[in-house]
């Protein structure tokens, strides 16, 4: 079990772990001793210096959080965004920015929370208990090999109770009133609308091209322009030897081996002749791959390589007409040589080779201004003979525009079509007898006439306040937190070289 669970072991090992913890502490905490200054320093913090060691340790710290499953933790401290050396690097200073304010807070975690939390982890449970198990399994296969102990694992789930203590402080303000309870219960109101489609299609109709604005494309977009390189090459391969699938254990690597061998042993013989004639002297056939791009696409007919060729395309594009023959390379249980064959360079494209593109591109790009335009002529007359006392339905005959009706919309339902998913999140924010603008969408847009919004359902009236009234609260702690941390990182005047983070 975890260092806290053995407190009550002999004294001596206590002694050693007091000892190993004062050593830690001194040698990675900048405020302890010495600061930790010189030539190694990579980043400031607190006035503090850290060194390459530093930080690759608190890159460990991160990849064990993910292995944890501290999804909560990451998320706060900006280790979950799609860049992910950004995510990364804002992880890794939050962490230590999170860590200095908690001390500052007065915010320590007990040993017991702390042995409590680790027992919940589902990574270390089995059918809903803890599994002494799981988390030996753990300690030596994700531990060890970051040259980590379960102390820094206590001290990650440390850090996560760190989190929520010092959310509770700092969100602690926040409150919700009766009003925006009120105006967030839309969502659970059904609406009744009416929708003006306005289709890309009806747009294109009509567009025309010139030579004179490909001609434009075309220089403007030279640089980028360009063919794909492309190769093809030749290959033999070397199965497993009959009756080596089912072998196990010493037997199928002596296989693997002897495989592996004769493929060395090719390599070997086509230094001294050719391709062709090794293969020939060792009884191998030669076969050629179709022509493929670096994304092992076929150029010719389309679709891409077999399977079983795929792992080899990296390589052949580190092939060069000196070097045209590979090492033994290896695709499943399949070893192969191989040897370029074709090289198709990467060049410019021609003028008439980009028309087709320049022209679909430009059609597109005229007909989505066009289809705009129509939709706010449209929508603007429509606004005009509402303002005279038309209603949208007679302003929308008048302005020559079809609609079409969706009643008792449901937002909280799962059954919406995409279009209706749309139409009702564009109702949010209208009041009843409002119309909204023009909608993008891929397939060219719409608007909506919010007809009418129903009362909210009576039914537990009680519980669905509380779950509204629940999620604006932590969508406001989530925001006070995010403006209170960026607030603690400035002042935490963490820089790298010359450049402020």
């Amino acid at each position: 079990m975890i260092t806290i669970f053995r407190k009550n072991q002999r004294i001596l090992m206590l002694i050693v772990a007091i000892l190993t913890i004062i050593a830690f502490a001194w040698l990675y905490d900048p405020s302890a001793g010495s600061p930790n200054v010189g030539p190694n320093s990579v980043a400031d913090i607190y006035g503090g210096s850290l060194t390459q060691a530093d930080i690759d340790r608190q890159v460990k710290i991160y990849s064990l959080a993910l292995a944890l499953q501290q999804f909560t933790l990451l998320g706060e401290l900006g280790g979950m965004g799609a860049d992910e050396d950004r995510s990364v690097s804002d992880f890794v200073f939050n962490l230590l920015v999170l860590q200095h304010e908690a001390d500052a807070l007065g915010v320590v975690p007990t040993d017991g929370q702390v042995a409590d939390r680790i027992k919940t982890l589902p990574v270390f449970q089995t059918s809903g208990q803890f599994d002494p198990r799981k988390y030996a399994e753990f300690v030596q296969a994700q531990l060890g090999p970051r040259g980590f102990s379960e102390l820094q694992l206590e001290n990650l789930i440390r850090d996560a109770l760190r989190l929520e203590q010092v959310k509770r402080i700092v969100t602690a303000p926040v409150a919700v009133s009766a009003a925006e309870i009120k105006e967030a219960s839309r969502v659970f109101q059904k609406v009744d609308v009416q929708i003006l489609r306005f289709p890309l299609k009806a747009a294109e109709a009509g567009i025309l091209v010139s030579d004179e604005e490909i001609q434009i494309f075309f220089e403007r977009n030279r640089a980028r322009l360009n063919t794909e390189e492309t190769r093809s090459f030749d290959y033999v391969e070397f199965p497993p030897l009959a009756g080596s699938e089912s072998a196990e254990g010493r037997a199928r690597i002596d296989a693997q081996q002897k495989q592996a061998d004769a493929a060395t042993a090719f390599v070997d013989a086509v230094a001294g002749s050719t391709f062709e004639e090794a293969a020939a002297a060792a009884g191998l056939t030669v076969a050629n791959s179709p022509v493929f791009d670096r994304n092992g696409t076929v150029k010719e007919g389309g679709g891409s390589l077999p399977e079983v060729l795929k792992p080899l395309v990296a390589s052949s594009f580190l092939l060069t007409e000196a070097a045209s023959v590979s090492d033994v390379l290896q695709s499943g249980d399949i070893f192969f040589v191989i040897k370029l064959s074709k090289v198709d360079p990467k060049r410019a494209l021609t003028l008439e080779e980009v028309r087709p593109l320049a022209e679909a591109q430009i059609r597109s790009h005229k007909a989505v201004q066009a289809n705009r335009a129509d939709a706010e002529g449209a929508l603007k007359a429509i606004r005009q003979a509402m303002a005279s006392g038309q209603t949208f339905a007679e302003a929308a005959v008048t302005a020559g525009r079809k609609t079409w009706t969706f009643s008792s919309i449901d937002l909280t339902t799962d059954d919406l079509t995409p279009e209706q998913q749309q139409v009702a999140r564009a109702t949010i924010l209208l009041s009843p007898g409002e119309l909204s603008g023009f909608l993008p969408t891929p397939e060219g847009g719409f608007a909506v006439f919010l007809e009418s919004r129903a009362a909210l359902d009576t039914t537990g009236p009680e519980g669905r306040e509380i779950e509204v009234k629940a999620g604006i609260l932590e969508g406001k702690r989530r925001l006070l937190f995010m403006s209170w941390l960026h607030s603690a990182r400035d002042k935490a005047n963490i820089s790298m070289g010359s450049r402020s983070r």
